[in-house]
């Protein structure tokens, strides 16, 4: 009798087809949103802000004509500049491809550097899909933000410190709290990347400064601030129409000020800050550490982030699988925790796309809530694994 294939050849054996189907899975969707694009370019995207800002940047036209029309940093609409001389389903397809790249490259990074064997790393894949396609779709700028702050986290555990500061430094320009990220490595690396990340913010403003007249651009990142303070979302009706802590606050009926809810933000910063901290200290190992930041990270910016909508969540989706992947081993309230807030963004995804008409405040909820019993799991992980350090008898 023939003896029984191995463990290691069985899961051979399932790798190449997980592999195919994770392949087959992403090159399709891909696919159908460059078709969807090149037809209609000017349908369900968002791409359109980014073009107007880009057009009025080459005429030295004021970016920001109307409070919550064009968000984004006067970088930014010089960064779309170029692509407003292309047509605009070509334009359209460059952005998304631009930003598929960033944001597939640093999860690959990510994923050979942490998880194995091979057909777990499709299953990687495969999952992340379903939440991020609809900002690829749409032409979000999340995938390239999120993308770049992964890369940046890579760089500085290999000691690329100006990239990482550039990675930070770009995706701050686009949207303000990616800066979270970088203000957290410099408390992981406080001798080597501070003052590299604010020589990438000033050089970044520098080269805004070059690409049109200074007398232009100044007044622009002036009124880009004002801006952004006159935003009306955090405030319109009782909740206000941003899926975050302050949401949860607000269905409890606990009275927050835009004073005490700037506090809270500040706080809970530092807190996270703190936490990663005391972490390193007592002897988490670098990868954990960048795993840590990486989720907590970005927790934040949904949970306590300046502008967090329903299409933000996106950026939650390659931390969320990572955990998962990473917990797949681990205690199984952890992987609990993981695949509940997994279900619960997938179930509010769909809810935004196919009832929308069904839309309350409570039906927001669900993603906050998914990232808060994400972020109280990975807290209790990371202190768990901290204390298992301390403990060792090898810990010195």
């Amino acid at each position: 009798m023939a003896a029984p294939p191995s463990p290691t050849l069985r899961a051979a054996k399932l790798a190449k087809p997980a592999q195919f189907l994770a392949a087959a899975l992403w090159i399709i969707a891909v696919a159908a949103v460059l078709i969807h694009v090149w037809i209609k370019p000017e349908a369900n995207t968002l791409y359109k802000v980014f073009h107007d800002g880009g057009a009025r940047w080459l005429a030295g036209k004021n970016l920001y004509p109307k409070v919550n029309e064009y968000i984004y940093s006067p970088f930014a609409a010089a960064f779309f500049a170029p692509f407003t001389l292309l047509p605009d389903n070509v334009a359209g397809i460059l952005w998304r491809l631009i930003s598929i790249a960033a944001y597939t490259g640093a999860f690959w990074a990510w994923l050979k550097r942490t998880i194995s064997p091979a057909q777990m790393i499709a299953l990687a894949w495969i999952l992340l899909l379903p939440l991020s396609i609809g900002d690829i779709f749409n032409g979000q700028a999340n995938p390239l933000v999120i993308g770049l702050l992964m890369l940046a986290i890579v760089a500085c555990r290999r000691q690329r410190w100006m990239i990482a500061a550039l990675c930070v430094g770009v995706a701050a320009y686009f949207k303000v709290y990616p800066l979270a990220i970088g203000l957290l490595l410099a408390v992981i690396h406080p001798r080597k990347f501070p003052l590299r990340l604010a020589a990438a913010l000033i050089a970044i403003f520098a080269i805004s400064l070059i690409l049109q007249r200074p007398s232009y651009v100044l007044p622009q990142y002036a009124n880009w601030i004002h801006s952004l303070r006159q935003d009306p979302r955090r405030t319109e009706g009782f909740f206000g129409l941003y899926r975050d802590f302050w949401l949860i606050l607000r269905v409890l009926r606990i009275p927050v000020s835009l004073t005490a809810w700037a506090i809270l933000q500040v706080a809970a910063g530092a807190a996270l800050a703190a936490y990663l901290f005391l972490i390193q200290r007592r002897g988490a190992l670098p990868e954990q550490m960048d795993f840590l930041l990486l989720a907590l990270g970005t927790c934040w910016m949904l949970l306590f982030g300046p502008a967090t909508e329903s299409s933000t969540y996106m950026i939650i989706a390659p931390p969320l699988l990572l955990a998962v992947m990473r917990w797949l081993d681990a205690a199984p309230v952890y992987l609990g925790c993981a695949t509940t807030a997994y279900l619960l963004l997938i179930a509010s995804q769909m809810l935004t796309s196919w009832g929308h008409q069904h839309q309350t405040p409570y039906t927001h909820l669900i993603q906050p809530v998914a990232t808060l019993i994400l972020t109280v799991a990975l807290l209790t992980y990371g202190w768990t694994l901290a204390a298992d350090v301390a403990t060792s008898p090898n810990a010195a």
